[in-house]
Formats: structure tokens, C-alpha cells, sequence
């Protein structure tokens, strides 16, 4: 049972007791994330888990389903590096409070795990913003 079947807050089913109880609504800072085109598409704001069901993750169910974006531009510029993510672009986005909640997770400070509202459309908010070596 997830706590998203009673009512459709969140973008995706989650389980029980996710988003953790620390993370916090987002007051207009701004953000990062890796998106295979732009403009992006709402496939670009799935969770890995929405998007490869059977696969198994190195981590939690709950951060399984959440959406990984970076608070440091250079962050994502060094990911683009890596073959996987060479041919993505970066978006920016200023989070409203919302459009859901968000948690520093991880080894690296940069990166925020983000559970996003079901009612909120990040696409009109992305802005691109391109390495200056482009």
C-alpha cells in the first residue's frame, strides 16, 4: 500500500512514510537537473523507478522515486562528461514552494532528492543553461 492511493498529492505512488519527514518545501531557490532535450518533456520529470520498474536500485524505494536535481550548476556540467549523460542538456528551475519537497541526499552536498506535487508542471518553468565551453 502507498500513501499516495488515498489522495493523488504526489506526481508518483510512494511509499509509506516518503517524502522522509525532513525534507522541506522548496522557497524559490534555484535548481539544476539534467533533461534529455529541450524544451523537456514530462518523461524529463520521472523517477528512475517510473521509468525502469523491474530495475534494481543502490538505494531506497523512496529515493527511487524522487527526482534528482543539483543545487550547483558545475555539478551537471561534470556529469555531462560521463558517456551516459553527454548527449543531455541543463535546465534551470527556481521550486516554488508548490511544486513539492526536497531533501539533500547522498555523499555529495550538492544534490537534492526532490518528490514532486502532482499539480505542479516544472516544463514551463526550465530555463536552458549551457556550459561556457558550448
Amino acid at each position: 500500500m502507498t500513501q499516495n492511493a488515498k489522495k493523488n498529492e504526489w506526481a508518483e505512488n510512494l511509499p509509506i512514510d516518503c517524502p522522509p519527514k525532513a525534507a522541506i518545501n522548496p522557497k524559490y531557490e534555484r535548481f539544476y537537473r539534467l533533461v534529455k532535450q529541450f524544451p523537456p518533456t514530462e518523461e524529463d520529470f520521472s523517477s528512475q523507478r517510473k521509468l525502469y520498474p523491474e530495475k534494481r536500485f543502490n538505494t531506497n524505494e523512496c529515493r527511487a522515486r524522487s527526482l534528482s536535481i543539483f543545487s550547483c550548476f558545475e555539478e551537471c556540467v561534470k556529469l555531462l562528461k560521463l558517456p551516459l549523460h553527454r548527449p543531455k542538456k541543463i535546465v534551470q528551475l527556481k521550486l516554488p514552494p508548490k511544486s513539492g519537497v526536497i531533501l539533500q541526499t547522498g555523499n555529495n552536498p550538492t544534490h537534492y532528492s526532490w518528490w514532486k506535487k502532482a499539480k505542479y508542471n516544472p516544463i514551463p518553468d526550465c530555463l536552458e543553461v549551457k556550459p561556457c565551453d558550448e
